[in-house]
């Protein structure tokens, strides 16, 4: 087997030649683009024939003499360990660029393809002339034709170690598909390329053709682990790392796969022309934008999948489909208001203890918490924790047969979490109010009218009043904690399946010696299946009780309008003033009240929608098409978005008459 010859700091002449011509061409091609008035792109590109027969001996010094090692083995493929480290480089790179070895592939690239739409312009060519364009006579015109298989064999060396490196990952070796030996694919791949690449140097066609055999079914295995682990995280959940790992060593698998294909190629114009191809799209990825934008996207858009994926399953138990399930819906969510009601007093008296204003913030976040964390022991409901919750089973009703959109689905689950929402509004609303109203009279009895004075009263009326108060911006604040609290429930769940924590807890030494077995297998079953939920009631409690002081610190107006807590206030402010509201103010207040709860409400769906549709794949411009299949399904079953059909005890497919 060849061995690469030594890289020197400097072109020849002649291949700085070919570059300089290179770069003319560029900028011939950039004139003509800005001349087109017609639009036909690719008619303002042609080139002559004498362009064409330069442009192919200029390609052929570059094949020559350009190291395209790195090219192969990084254009395109995370360099990095993990994804803060492989993020920060990117990032460091868009700021102030690596300096590259002068020789490099890709510095040769940037010089030639230096302006912003020099990307669309290639492309263009590409779809004029083919992806073989400059190819036609490459095999002829090269002075060595071993340099190509060279560069090949010792990229698909690296890579190949590389793909075994990231088999050996804790995060990969425990998930992988083992034998009996405990050796995965993903290392059983790196001796089939080594013992091809001994048979190529002894041009041995025979066992070649074997060995190329059995390397590409050790990668065709990789690959589909990398699929069984994707779709276990549903079960398993995943972590950052462990998505990163899986998308880079899908990059490398692909990669690989396609440097083998030309390294056993024996034709030497079909290895050539190949080589063209794969070099192509290369340039293709180093002239695309937003590198780091889109490396960020494609781990978050998966990790997001699974998180809400966790969501979704914690979504189906606030849809109600039968009559049944919408009354017992109701009755949560007068549990939930019941609670709510003891919140207010207990706000109100943390209020009336003048703290500093920190010792306040805290108060006021333990009371959040310590309530939501009560309402979810119960077994209760708070209205507008609903909308972060269901939205991931929104977008997983999108999940139809064969990888196609279900729209009528959709339609129909977005009927039934509409009237789950407005019962739950109900419930909260109708059961806090006077049950608020209640403890406040009770306390005045007692002789804690001060509580409640009338210039405290008049106060929590206006903050309820649109008009009066920034109600609208504050309920905004709130709707995006909910959505917050949501995430973070998803995030925990996860965390708790892929670290394993209740199976953790059962062999905690201390845990074993100090609780009962029966007790702790409890404990762990209860926290496996719920401490994602106590994490989300916890953060938002501390996120809404916290606003006003960082308002307070900063001057910035921060603060908080939640609809069910706002409905206590407005109970409180109506005794306050002693039953005597003017007619303008409580119209204002319930106004205010129908404000809060729909910016509740729109603001945390409509964020964590965009979260669950993004992490399938789906864009704004799907958004129309589900919008039409919703008004379609609401002329057709009106009724449903309010109250649930009789015979209904699933959320059924409506069949495809609808749409």
């Amino acid at each position: 087997m060849t061995t690469q010859p030594e890289v020197e700091n400097q072109f020849t002449p002649e291949a700085e030649k070919s570059i300089n011509a290179l770069m003319q061409l560029m900028d011939r091609v950039r004139r003509a683009a800005r001349k087109d008035d017609k639009g036909d792109l690719q008619a303002a590109l042609l080139l002559s024939a004498d362009d064409i027969a330069a442009l192919e001996q200029d390609v052929v010094w570059l094949f020559a003499e350009a190291d395209i090692s790195y090219a192969l083995t990084e254009s395109g493929i995370p360099v990095g360990n993990s994804f803060a480290g492989e993020t920060m480089r990117l990032f460091k790179a868009s700021i102030l660029p690596y300096v590259l070895h002068e020789r490099d592939l890709r510095v040769v690239i940037k010089k030639i393809f230096h302006h912003k739409k020099d990307g669309d312009l290639y492309s263009a060519l590409m779809e004029a002339y083919g992806n073989d364009w400059v190819c036609a006579n490459a095999a002829r015109l090269l002075p060595d034709s071993n340099i190509i298989q060279t560069y090949l064999e010792n990229a698909a060396k690296v890579i190949s170690y590389r793909i075994a490196a990231i088999g050996m990952e804790e995060e990969i070796l425990i998930r992988a598909g083992r034998d009996e030996t405990l050796i995965t694919p993903f290392m059983e791949q790196n001796k089939e390329v080594n013992e091809l690449l001994v048979s190529i140097e002894k041009a041995d066609r025979d066992k070649v053709a074997e060995d190329y055999g059995q390397a590409m079914v050790m990668l065709k295995q990789c690959t589909s682990n990398i699929r069984s682990m994707d779709k276990a995280a549903a079960q398993n959940g995943t972590s950052l790392k462990q998505t990163f790992l899986l998308r880079k060593s899908e990059k490398l698998v692909e990669r690989l796969s396609r440097i083998l294909a030309l390294i056993q190629e024996m034709e030497a114009g079909q290895k050539v022309t190949g080589f063209c191809t794969l070099i192509t799209e290369i340039i293709q990825t180093e002239l695309r934008p937003r590198k780091l934008r889109e490396f960020v996207n494609d781990n978050i858009q998966m990790i997001a999948y699974r998180i809400t994926e966790h969501k979704r399953m914690t979504g189906e138990h606030y849809i109600t489909s039968g009559r049944r399930e919408y009354r017992d819906m109701f009755l949560s969510a007068a549990g939930g208001g019941f609670i709510v009601s003891f919140m207010v007093i207990i706000k109100l008296f943390l209020h009336h203890a003048h703290l500093p204003p920190l010792w306040e913030g805290i108060g006021y976040s333990l009371n959040y918490a310590i309530g939501f964390v009560v309402v979810q022991l119960l077994g209760f409901t708070i209205a507008t924790k609903q909308p972060a919750m269901t939205a991931a089973y929104i977008a997983g009703s999108l999940d139809g047969a064969e990888g196609k959109r279900d729209y009528v689905r959709f339609a129909a689950v977005i009927a039934a979490v509409m009237r789950s929402q407005i019962v739950s509004f109900a419930g909260n609303l109708l059961v806090v109010f006077p049950f608020a109203l209640l403890w406040i009279y009770l306390i005045g009895l007692s002789g804690g009218d001060h509580f409640i004075a009338g210039h405290v009263a008049e106060k929590m009326l206006a903050d309820i009043s649109p008009i009066r108060s920034l109600s609208a911006l504050y309920a905004a604040f709130a709707g995006f904690y909910l959505f917050m609290a949501g995430l973070i429930s998803g995030f925990g769940d996860n965390k708790v399946i892929v670290s394993r924590i209740g199976l953790r807890l059962q062999h905690h030494p201390w845990l074993i010696r100090h609780m009962r077995a029966d007790r702790l297998a409890r404990l762990s079953h209860y926290l496996d299946h719920n401490l994602g939920g106590l994490m989300g009631n916890i953060a938002v409690g501390f996120m809404l009780g916290m606003t006003a002081f960082a308002g307070h610190i900063t001057g910035i107006p921060l603060d908080i309008r939640h609809v069910t807590f706002s409905m206590g206030n407005f109970a409180l402010g109506i005794y306050g003033q002693h039953y005597h509201v003017a007619m303008q103010m409580l119209l204002s207040c319930l106004g205010g009240l129908a404000v809060i709860g729909f910016v509740n409400f729109i603001v945390s769906f409509w964020l964590a929608l965009f979260v669950a549709m993004r992490s399938r794949g789906l864009y704004f411009r799907n958004y129309p098409d589900l919008i039409r299949s919703v008004w379609k399904y609401f002329r057709k079953h009106p009724s449903e978005f309010f109250w649930p059909k009789r015979e209904e005890k699933t959320v059924e497919l409506v069949e495809a008459e609808v749409l």
